[in-house]
């Protein structure tokens, strides 16, 4: 009965690795899709600002 136990968990191990690899793989690619895309200008415009504001502002401001 504990062989059965046994060949049943580590069949479960197996689908869990395989999911999960399934997973990560999806995921990579769908950060590489998001990683190739172009930053909007506007959100580089409120980068820069805030990069001004910041070097702009009291030394001791943290």
């Amino acid at each position: 009965m504990n062989k059965k136990k046994q060949t049943g968990q580590q069949k479960s191990d197996a689908d869990l690795k395989r999911r999960g690899a399934k997973i990560g793989d999806q995921l990579r690619r769908i950060y590489e899709d998001v990683a190739q895309e172009e930053v909007p200008d506007e959100f580089l415009k409120l980068l820069e600002q805030a990069d001004k504001k910041r070097s702009s502002g009291p030394a001791d401001s943290e």
